[in-house]
């Protein structure tokens, strides 16, 4: 089998430890893009989950399951999966009515 001169140049052991270094660092960045970022407390980021202070469509947070409202109606509070302050007309892909 001719291979090119880079890849005879190494041995067997070595193209072995070539081989699963790689294999390793592939699994490693694949599941950093796979798990959701989460901040120090083990909440989802704002980022992680593209919350926005606006509605989107009819939904606001003040309308979700996981929002815990601030002390009146218009002001910020706060959710069970999000880490930070909320605000009643904001909105995350996480929204469940």
């Amino acid at each position: 089998m001719n291979h090119p001169p880079s890849f005879r140049s190494l041995s067997n052991p070595q193209r072995r430890r070539l081989l699963r270094q790689g294999g390793l660092l592939l699994a490693v960045v694949g599941a950093a893009t796979l798990a959701p970022a989460r901040a120090d407390d083990g909440m989802l980021s704002k980022t992680a989950v593209h919350y926005q202070d606006s509605p989107h469509g009819g939904q606001h947070c003040s309308d979700c399951a996981y929002f815990i409202p601030g002390a009146t109606a218009t002001a910020s509070g706060s959710c069970r999966l999000v880490a930070g302050t909320i605000f009643p007309e904001g909105w995350c892909e996480r929204f469940s009515s």
